[in-house]
């Protein structure tokens, strides 16, 4: 079977799951319950998500970051300001997530569990290096880490903002918030050389090990 018949009937295997994870959760049961239309045999599904709804949840964050990548491209982004830009950014994804909120929701609160860890950061890291790569950034050793660290701060926040509020315009000037106490993200450098220390390591490992989304 060719990857993109694979990938499709992960994708059809995800949407399947969807209803079921609303209702209960991330677990170990979501497979049983789906396999019961006769559709997907237990056997393909193990094929599929080997690591049972763990990989799953790893295929459902990734979906996240490809659909905020292709959505990407309506944003005119050529004219803008890099805080702008990355503005723009968290704020399309966001609005593009608004129909799964509460399935979103439900996957932080799994990603909290300290036997997900390694998924949460993992994926935070993939959020904010593809916000990163769509607005056009090149930098490269500390500028790399240090503005990966700091969008990671304020992607979390608004996030976190966001699936606890219902009007979408209180997120945006919760952003704009966040945005005006790091000042302008194109003089990072110049502002955090002093934080050096305090950045979080892990996204030098996690640069090394995530696969690439581009």
């Amino acid at each position: 079977m060719s990857k993109i018949n694979l990938y499709i009937k992960r994708k059809v295997i995800l949407e399947e799951s969807k209803k079921y994870i609303l209702k209960n959760g991330w677990n170990n049961n979501i497979f049983k319950s789906i396999s019961k239309n006769k559709k997907f045999k237990n056997e393909e599904v193990t094929l599929l998500f080997p690591e049972g709804y763990k990989s799953l949840l790893v295929f459902y964050l990734e979906e996240l970051n490809i659909k905020m990548t292709d959505s990407s491209k309506s944003l005119n982004l050529v004219r803008m300001k890099t805080h702008k830009r990355i503005r723009e950014i968290i704020l399309l994804r966001l609005k593009i997530n608004q129909d799964e909120k509460n399935l979103i929701k439900k996957t932080y609160f799994t990603l909290l569990l300290p036997q997900h860890s390694k998924i949460a950061s993992m994926s935070l890291y993939k959020i904010v290096d593809q916000m990163w790569f769509i607005a056009g950034d090149k930098s490269t050793d500390f500028n790399f880490y240090s503005k990966r660290a700091i969008l990671a701060a304020i992607y979390s926040s608004t996030f976190f903002y966001w699936i606890n509020n219902q009007d979408f315009k209180k997120t945006v000037q919760f952003l704009d918030l966040q945005l005006k106490k790091i000042s302008k993200i194109p003089k990072i450098k110049k502002r955090i050389k002093n934080l050096t220390n305090f950045l979080p390591k892990i996204f030098k490992i996690l640069k090394i090990v995530s696969p690439s989304m581009r």
